[in-house]
């Protein structure tokens, strides 16, 4: 990969709806030129437009210490001293009652949310330049219950990523380090609401509509910007402003 030229952005989910509206944001913006360093479970190699990417297979099932080396071993491989940002998209959810969540659900969803989201914090720390920028995606599941269908260890987990979020914002505001959070609401894609439940939500958004991944991309562009430059340690909510109203 040459990065002598580019910013070098450390990343997760880019093969997600995001994180494809990710990769299209940055590389329209002519201000910005980024090489990127994705994780994936298998050897997804998806072109990607006008943004070079080096694909990464890592499991983030393996747990805390697995992640942590694997990470730590690409960055090595590719001499990367340092990084100007850091975005973690990658995600799972078991929509279901909590009562009926079994052991290797819960297991899952912490692994992937929260312990993938810490290891490659602690990968990335040490390398992260002065002004670099952290985006970690969160959802509105963090702070209320889905109407989508309840899911327990999905906003367990994503609620804990956001607390994690501020703690990093305070340990890394010292070296000019932002860290920040993208909420999302209900999508029209992946695991977004469906059936009967879209009525539902779409009725309790005051936007009267569900969200696109292209708009949670523009969020997350932003916060990676120079124009957030004075941002740290939030959550920007995009979710059209559902819940704002019962």
């Amino acid at each position: 990969m040459d990065c002598r030229r580019r910013k070098i952005m450390l990343a997760t989910g880019l093969s997600s709806a995001i994180g494809q509206a990710l990769i299209d944001a940055l590389g329209s913006d002519t201000g910005s030129a980024w090489s990127i360093i994705s994780t994936t479970r298998g050897s997804m190699r998806k072109a990607c437009q006008g943004v070079p990417v080096e694909w990464v297979s890592i499991d983030f099932r393996q747990g805390f210490a697995a992640v942590l080396g694997g990470v730590e071993r690409a960055l090595e491989e590719r001499a990367v001293n340092h990084l100007d940002a850091v975005v973690h998209v990658a995600g799972v959810v078991f929509s279901d009652q909590f009562q009926s969540t079994t052991a290797g659900e819960w297991r899952d969803t912490m692994a992937v949310n929260l312990d993938a989201a810490a290891a490659l914090m602690q990968a990335a720390g040490p390398r992260l330049a002065p002004g670099a920028s952290v985006v970690l995606v969160s959802s509105v599941d963090a702070k209320v219950t889905s109407l989508a269908g309840p899911a327990a260890a999905y906003g367990a987990s994503k609620a804990a990523l956001e607390g994690l979020a501020r703690h990093l914002a305070v340990d890394w505001g010292a070296k000019a380090v932002r860290v920040n959070v993208v909420s999302p609401g209900a999508l029209d894609h992946g695991a977004g609401p469906h059936g009967r439940a879209v009525e539902t939500v779409v009725q309790r958004t005051a936007l009267g509509r569900l969200g696109r991944a292209d708009e949670v991309a523009e969020a997350i562009s932003f916060l990676l910007s120079d124009r957030a430059s004075y941002i740290t340690g939030t959550v920007l909510s995009v979710d059209g402003g559902l819940g704002l109203s019962y």
